[in-house]
């Protein structure tokens, strides 16, 4: 009994001493990678290029079927992750005279590498130390582009505290800007729309600046619009007032049911006090003759100028004509 309980004791020392050897390995492979991926070494490293322009009449950017193929110095760490998956992107800006028109009726031209290593150079940074060029040229497709103006549309969601009401429209700068892209999708598009711009409870004026929302392969004029609207206070108050006959000819007569209606207004609050004089409204004989149904709704003649908004009630009068020989 005393053999086996040594011989069980030796195993797991055995046991032990492989864990600690391969815990070793494995610390002492993990220390010489970090260190292996912290040198630098000079490699071949592929990129896909994304090239912005600024060539009149065509579209601003293009993304080049070819690969380019650069040899520089880089940490083992950027290598690594420049050789995982597909060809990382870079994007370059370049003047429109490094490209030259090479097929008309594709669109495509054409950009000499060298002609762009101070821009490859300054898209690789700090990562890569650059030796040379392997790719001789590129090709990149900028297809023909069209304008046209259209109007903003300003998306909100607002709310006004009690007794707080807009004044007028929201005025937005510019009110339309120009798109640019291919006739086919210029052709289908009537506005540009904002980022909703929301508010609650509103009882000032108010201003700021929003962004239109991005349309795939548009470009705007404008990214950003100013917006502006006047809020003010209200109060609310009716009154009876009399509806008159207007415009009746000589030997006619009209009689307007009800003759007296209520109305229902808002008004800024400035602390003043309207009366009935303060407002007229009228029917028309000559509307009247239009009508099948002999109602008309009564138009204002008079209201005072800090009147936002009003309603009567009834909305139509019922309209009598008489031969009056009187």
């Amino acid at each position: 009994m005393a053999g086996s309980g040594i011989q069980e004791s030796e195993k797991q020392k055995d046991g032990k001493r492989w864990l600690m050897l391969l815990l070793s390995f494995f610390l002492a492979f993990a220390i010489w990678l970090l260190h292996s991926l912290s040198l630098n070494y000079s490699v071949f490293l592929e990129y896909s290029v994304k090239l912005d322009s600024s060539l009149e009449g065509r579209s601003g950017t293009s993304v080049s079927d070819d690969i380019l193929i650069v040899r520089g110095r880089a940490e083992g760490y950027y290598i690594l992750r420049q050789r995982i998956g597909k060809a990382k992107e870079i994007n370059l800006t370049v003047p429109p005279s490094v490209l030259h028109l090479k097929d008309t009726v594709r669109n495509i031209f054409s950009a000499g590498c060298e002609d762009l290593k101070s821009e490859i150079v300054a898209a690789l940074g700090t990562n890569v130390s650059l030796e040379f060029i392997v790719t001789d040229s590129m090709d990149f497709v900028f297809t023909r582009i069209s304008s046209k103006k259209v109007p903003v549309s300003l998306s909100t969601s607002i709310t006004y505290d009690d007794q707080y009401i807009r004044m007028g429209e929201i005025r937005v700068e510019p009110d339309s800007i120009e798109i640019f892209g291919e006739d086919k999708l210029i052709s289908a598009i009537d506005s540009v729309i904002t980022k909703t711009i929301s508010y609650s409870r509103v009882n000032t004026p108010v201003q700021g600046i929003t962004e239109l929302m991005p349309i795939r392969r548009i470009r705007f004029s404008e990214n950003t619009i100013f917006y502006s609207f006047n809020v003010e206070r209200y109060v609310e108050e009716s009154m009876y007032v009399k509806v008159t006959p207007r415009n009746v000819p000589a030997g006619k007569g009209m009689i307007v049911i009800p003759s007296m209606v209520k109305l229902t207004y808002k008004r800024l609050y400035d602390g003043g006090r309207y009366f009935d004089k303060d407002f007229s409204f009228s029917v028309s004989y000559k509307d009247l003759l239009k009508t099948i149904d002999s109602k008309l709704v009564p138009v204002p003649e008079l209201l005072p100028a800090g009147v936002i908004s009003y309603e009567i009630d009834p909305p139509y009068v019922d309209c009598v004509l008489f031969e009056d020989n009187m």
